[in-house]
């Protein structure tokens, strides 16, 4: 199956999972753009709903920044697109390494300039045959709460470690593996965490050695369950990914409108896992 043939089969999904609520009306019509904190959707179906700034060609994607738009894609460089494997282009490595003050600025700069979306597996419990399916978790950045915790978590890192080498990993393990155990469903937890390390010139620091300064800060939040397989709701989620994925400006201004008349189903379409 070529990543192409996928992301343009809009009706080759199935469901997965029946027992989690997905975003109700409720949710996304009260909500601005900014608002959602977290948020999943199974892979194939968030590559569907966002061609815009993901290319495939063959067996590998391209991740596009349209005028300062789109997603940090945070991976080791390949994703699982249903049983097929991809190579992933322009992405945020996992594990960065920063050699200095300015790419430690562009670092942080970017990080909070995108939704950053990572990849990770999940299966059904208690099943003779389990089947892995790869979902996207975006972490809105720039929610005032995830937002907050990026910062704080970088401030007191570089705060304690002044002139040193230091290193910070972000982990999302906890929230999602939670949220997904609440429907049956279990992940290890890979491809859930990000981190970065500070390198200055000094050749030997028995601090950094002696894991004094590899501190880790927990990312939480509130999960939205993004995923469908109705038309009509597929549209209105769409329209929601497009709006957190529009180019950053800050809160207060005349883009940080409400997502009005856009909701996404019933209760009774709400229990799908695509």
């Amino acid at each position: 199956m070529s990543v192409s043939r996928a992301i343009s089969g809009d009706r080759q999904t199935s469901h997965i999972i029946t027992s989690i609520s997905s975003a109700s009306s409720a949710d996304l019509g009260t909500l601005t753009t900014c608002n959602c904190e977290l948020a999943v959707l199974p892979v194939l179906q968030f590559l569907q709903q966002q061609k815009e700034y993901f290319s495939p060609e063959g067996y590998s994607i391209t991740v596009n920044h349209h005028h300062g738009g789109g997603y940090n894609v945070c991976c080791e460089g390949e994703i699982w697109v249903q049983t097929q494997r991809f190579t992933v282009s322009s992405f945020l490595k996992r594990k960065t390494v920063l050699k200095s003050h300015e790419e430690y600025r562009d670092y942080r700069e970017n990080l909070l300039s995108k939704p950053l979306v990572l990849f990770t597996s999940v299966i059904k419990n208690n099943t003779e045959s389990p089947v892995e399916k790869t979902f996207a978790v975006v972490v809105n950045t720039r929610h005032p709460k995830i937002r907050r915790q990026i910062e704080q978590g970088m401030d007191q890192a570089i705060s304690s470690a002044t002139g040193e080498n230091y290193s910070l990993k972000f982990e999302l393990q906890n929230v999602v593996k939670t949220f997904f155990f609440q429907g049956g469903y279990s992940t290890d937890g890979e491809g859930l965490d990000f981190s970065y390390e500070f390198k200055t010139d000094s050749l030997f620091d028995v601090f950094y050695m002696l894991g004094c300064n590899k501190r880790k800060a927990e990312i939480n939040g509130k999960i939205l369950n993004l995923s469908c397989n109705v038309e009509e709701k597929k549209n209105k989620v769409k329209m929601f990914l497009d709006k957190m994925s529009e180019p950053f400006i800050r809160i207060g201004s005349s883009a940080d409108r409400r997502f009005s008349n856009i909701s996404v189903g019933s209760k009774e379409e709400d229990d799908v896992f695509s």
